[in-house]
């Protein structure tokens, strides 16, 4: 499994509900969310001043889901389903 992978499954394990832009901060140590953003505000602040960061971060997640591994809730919470392998 890719490092990424790993580390974004990892996160939402120790943090059930955790959503894919506070994924993306916490994996990101050096993005400062001044303005503690949260949920769709903060996304749109990283598509705009992290797009890398935050394409991989949501790959991740979509690779995550694709393998049934995390589920994406209605509120764009993540929870894990499995074991990484």
């Amino acid at each position: 499994m890719d490092n990424l992978i790993q580390a974004v499954f990892e996160l939402v394990v120790r943090n059930p509900g955790i959503d894919t832009p506070e994924v993306c901060v916490r994996l990101n140590q050096r993005i400062e969310n001044k303005d503690q953003l949260t949920g769709p505000f903060l996304a749109a602040w990283l598509s705009k001043n992290e797009p890398s960061a935050w394409v991989k971060t949501c790959e991740a997640v979509d690779e995550l889901i694709s393998e049934g591994q995390v589920t994406f809730g209605d509120d764009g919470d993540l929870r894990a389903t499995g074991y990484a392998s």
